[in-house]
């Protein structure tokens, strides 16, 4: 079983380091055992025993291959199969440009994976099968990565479900331009309302849930108690599907880790970027005349513009279907292969036309379920960690941040307003709703070791991410950043891991975190404004171990806050600061207060033109 060195990534892809993973370890040769047969409702299936006393089966097909005409379309059932089907080996990554969290060999600018990527994976305790004993809970897992890059195959479940005695179900979903795409080329001649969407990677999801209620009692799992969680653009996408009308009954909790409520509005998906409501530097109409210039068809972006203008939507069709998956993604780049697009468009199918904190303001508007959100204590510094604005090379390699006060005071701007909108707003907006209780923690784990090249506790802290390995147990499987790790620390690392999973597993199991699945941990109790204390702290003993606090973060504490610092000299700076914080990241939503903006003496500056630190 891979078990990819997804911490490493994350820590290098911010670091830019430029010590990479080793290569992927391959999946051990494994053995098909035969009490591990389970049938499905395309066919049967059959694993091995894997590590945790778990049984493993790996690529099962949710659906069939989104290839051909089935590119941008909603996913259709898999083919049937009659034999057994030996689920021993991962499925292939969705398309994506490489980089280090892509679960593959290859080189930056690489286009890897494959469009036939829609399959799943799942662990169960091998003592718990499909003839006995109670059904158990399961935990769904959705990789993050932008929803540009990423992999299931990263991700390994054993641990997870031997030691806490739940089921584990990993998927892949469409990515980038394959997972999100809408313009009216889609939508044309086309009934079905799902096909039209453009939220293909989002039907992904709602489908790979449906097997689950279809399949996982087979596995050992309980179609009545799923829980969906998910990290970064996995946390993105369990609220998306909290607002979907198609996931209504496939899960019943949700665990959102650093994610987000951001939805778009079809015009910043489709538009021109001159366009009085301006698109997105990659809309579908901006990525089509990229397109149309690479393949030849005209010379600069006027022309390419002309060109598709006068294509009708049949055209405009037929020309995205005859690029291959690597010409598709011609064109583009980012660090460690993720790159910005727009995604979970409001389409009034697959999500609804309000925003999502719009919808949360009522149970009856959206998937009401028990909910555990939070975020880490210094979420961007993995992003600023690779930024020249704030840190330098020694030697060309070794990083050094240039302004300690100014790096640390961008990292608790961006932190801050990550938290506002993911945590405090949406818990409190649910709460007030009479709806059911959602749990808040900030993890603080920001004890990486200090060596000669570097110090982790200041330059990443409690990073993006980093928390994920402590649910999933990744860390002796060889971690190639020197130093995050040491003897000093990884006692107390190993002991809030622990903590961590008795806590997620007992809100999976129960709806509550409570005090963990033993019993034996700090009680965790739901949000509310009227009580003292509303949020767990997530950190070790050193940093003042697991405990409730009240530490509340709001869109407008932070408005207050850029309009007051007296730290920002200048005003470009501080309207660029204000267009970063609340306009650029969620395009369309309730944060943005152009008066407000204006108030700020910012009128003269086009918010959308200002260069950010985002």
């Amino acid at each position: 079983m891979i078990k990819k060195l997804f911490v490493a990534s994350l820590v290098l892809i911010a670091l830019g380091i430029y010590i990479w993973p080793e290569k992927t370890p391959q999946a051990p040769l494994s053995v098909v055992d035969p009490d591990s047969l389970r049938q499905t409702t395309a066919g049967p299936v059959i694993g091995y025993a894997d590590a945790n006393n778990t049984y493993a089966w790996l690529g099962i097909p949710f659906a069939s291959p989104p290839v051909n005409e089935l590119r941008w379309v909603a996913p259709r059932l898999p083919q049937p199969w009659q034999a057994p089907r030996e689920s021993l080996d991962f499925s292939s990554p969705c398309v994506q440009l490489w980089g280090p969290l892509a679960g593959m060999d290859g080189d930056t600018g690489d286009v890897v994976g494959n469009e036939d990527c829609l399959y799943l994976n799942v662990w169960s305790p091998r003592k718990h099968s499909d003839h006995d004993d109670t059904p158990l809970p399961v935990m769904f897992w959705i990789h993050g990565g932008g929803n540009t890059i990423g992999t299931a195959n990263t991700y390994p479940g054993d641990l997870l479900a031997g030691g806490e005695n739940v089921v584990v179900v990993t998927i892949n979903y469409r990515l980038g331009l394959f997972g999100w795409l809408t313009h009216p080329a889609l939508r044309a001649n086309r009934n079905n309302m799902r096909d039209a969407s453009g939220n293909y990677g989002n039907l992904d999801m709602i489908r790979a849930l449906e097997w689950v209620q279809n399949n996982i009692a087979n596995f050992g799992g309980n179609p009545s108690n799923v829980t969906i969680f998910g990290e970064s653009a996995g946390g993105r996408n369990a609220y998306s599907l909290m607002a979907s009308p198609l996931a209504k009954g496939l899960f019943h909790k949700v665990i959102a880790q650093s994610g987000s409520t951001g939805t778009t509005p079809l015009w910043r998906a489709e538009n021109y970027t001159d366009d009085e409501q301006p698109g997105a530097a990659l809309s579908s109409r901006e990525w089509l005349l990229k397109q149309l210039q690479i393949a030849g068809k005209a010379e600069n972006r006027i022309a390419a513009k002309v060109f598709l203008e006068q294509m009708s939507d049949q055209e405009v069709l037929s020309f995205m279907h005859s690029r291959s998956a690597a010409e598709l993604m011609s064109g583009l780049s980012g660090g460690a292969g993720m790159f910005s697009a727009p995604q979970s468009f409001r389409d009034g199918n697959v999500l609804p036309l309000d925003s999502l904190p719009s919808l949360f303001r009522n149970v009856d508007n959206y998937n009401s379920v028990p909910l555990m959100t939070g975020t880490n204590k210094d979420e961007v510094k993995l992003f600023m960690a690779q930024s020249p604005e704030f840190v330098e090379r020694r030697f060309w390699l070794f990083p050094r941040i240039k302004d300690l006060q100014a790096y640390n005071s961008a990292a608790a701007y961006f932190t801050d307003n990550w938290k506002a909108s993911a945590v405090d707003e949406v818990a409190t907006t649910i709460s007030a709703s009479g709806a059911p209780p959602v749990y808040a923690y900030r993890w603080d784990w920001d004890e990486g070791g200090k060596n000669w090249m570097v110090d982790y506790s200041t330059l990443i802290g409690a990073g993006h991410g980093l928390e994920v390995s402590y649910i999933f147990d990744a860390f002796d499987d060889g971690i190639v950043v020197p130093g995050l790790y040491n003897e000093i620390n990884i006692p107390g690392r190993d002991k809030l891991a622990t903590q961590m999973r008795s806590y997620w597993s007992n809100f999976a199991t129960t709806g509550s975190p409570d005090r963990g699945r033993d019993g034996d941990l700090p009680e965790w109790t739901a949000w509310s404004e009227s009580i003292t204390e509303n949020m767990m702290i997530l950190d070790t003993d050193a940093g003042g171990g697991l405990r409730m606090t009240k530490q509340p973060m709001t869109t407008a504490m932070l408005k207050q806050r850029v309009a007051q610092d007296t730290a920002i000299t200048d005003k470009r700076s501080r309207c660029a600061l204000y267009a970063a914080l609340f306009l650029k990241p969620n395009a369309g939503d309730p944060t943005w207060d152009q008066a407000g903006y204006n108030a700020l003496g910012c009128s003269g500056f086009d918010p959308w033109q200002l260069e950010t630190l985002r």
